[in-house]
């Protein structure tokens, strides 16, 4: 083992007795933990966003949600999709170990980075996502200009 190797390894062998105690005192403190998990998050459709020669396309993550229940609507360069996904009512003895399924309302606006033809816009609901088909603008797609 060179010298330089026992410089960088002393500080983490003295961090070793500290965390031994640590966990003594402690059990689990050093533990990986999920924040995530259980805490209050926004309700937001997730999305990928892909740009095209003559369209955007947007991929909407709504599974649960009925098609009735979504509204598109789309206005030059913005996306807004909302919709309100419905608490299934379990029947039966029992207790949630873990609830982190989300219900209710949910929203997102999508700033897109061209204006689109909101007349010409499709949208296909499949296996839990939703995807816009958004035909640019006229005045949004890319010309070749003629150097006179």
């Amino acid at each position: 083992m060179s010298e330089d190797n026992k410089v960088v390894s002393a500080p983490a062998r003295a961090v070793d007795p500290v965390e031994q105690l640590f966990d003594a005192m402690l059990p689990g403190f050093f533990r990986p933990v999920n924040l995530s998990a259980g805490m209050s998050r926004p309700n937001v459709a997730h999305i990928d966003v892909i740009d095209r020669d003559n369209e955007i396309v947007i991929k909407a993550e709504v599974a649960g949600v009925d098609k009735d229940h979504l509204d598109i609507q789309v206005h030059g360069n913005q996306v807004y999709i909302s919709g309100n996904k419905t608490e299934e009512v379990e029947k039966g003895e029992g207790k949630y170990i873990y609830r982190e399924r989300r219900y209710g309302d949910f929203s997102r606006t999508i700033q897109l980075p061209v204006d689109v033809d909101a007349a010409q816009t499709r949208a296909v609901y499949k296996d839990g996502v939703l995807e816009l088909t958004l035909p640019k603008a006229e005045s949004a797609k890319r010309r070749r200009i003629t150097v006179e």
